[in-house]
C-alpha cells in the first residue's frame, strides 16, 4: 500500500522514473531537494525532486552537473518541460547560444547589408559574422556562401573606390 502513495517518486527521489534521468552518468541522492510540482510543466509525471546529476556533454564531450538549483530554474522558472535535460556543458550552452545569435543576426541583416547603399562597415560585420560560423562547424547553406561572395566583392570595389 505504501507505493501506491509514492507515485513517481513523491515521498523518496530514489523512486523517480529513470527516464527522467536519462543518460545520467552519476545522480547525487544526498543533494535531492523538493520541487513545486505546480510551477512545473508535464504531460503525466512530474518531477518531485531535484538532484545533482552527472552528464557527458554531447558537444564537448566534458562531464558536467545538472544541479538542483539549475533543475528548479529550468522547470519552475523557465517553463521546460520536465522530461528535458541539459545535454550541454554551461560553456558549451554558452557557445552555442552565441552562434545562435549570430545566426539570427546574419538573417536579420543579410537583405539590407547586401544592398549597394549599405556601409562598408556594416558589410564587414556581416563577413565577420559568416566567417564565425563557418569556422566553427555550423553547417551554413549554399546561399550564405554565395552571399558571402558577393559581400567580398562589395568590399572591395567599396574599398577601392575610397568610401571607406
Amino acid at each position: 500500500m505504501d507505493d501506491m502513495l509514492d507515485i513517481f517518486g513523491n515521498t523518496d527521489p530514489r523512486k523517480m522514473p529513470s527516464y527522467l534521468f536519462s543518460g545520467a552518468l552519476h545522480l547525487d541522492y544526498v543533494t535531492a531537494v523538493r520541487a513545486d510540482i505546480s510551477r512545473q510543466n508535464c504531460s503525466i509525471c512530474p518531477r518531485h525532486w531535484y538532484l545533482n546529476a552527472a552528464f557527458r556533454c554531447a558537444r564537448c564531450g566534458n562531464t558536467f552537473v545538472f544541479s538542483a538549483d539549475e533543475q528548479r530554474y529550468w522547470y519552475e522558472e523557465l517553463g521546460f518541460w520536465v522530461d528535458s535535460q541539459a545535454k550541454h556543458c554551461a560553456k558549451c550552452r554558452r557557445e552555442l547560444r552565441g552562434l545562435k545569435e549570430l545566426r539570427q543576426e546574419y538573417d536579420r541583416d543579410v537583405g539590407a547589408v547586401l544592398s549597394r547603399s549599405a556601409s562598408l562597415k556594416s558589410k564587414q560585420r556581416l563577413l565577420e559574422v559568416v566567417d564565425t560560423l563557418d569556422k566553427s562547424g555550423v553547417k551554413l547553406p549554399g546561399k550564405v556562401h554565395e552571399n558571402r561572395r558577393i559581400l567580398v566583392a562589395q568590399v572591395e570595389k567599396l574599398k577601392h573606390s575610397g568610401a571607406a
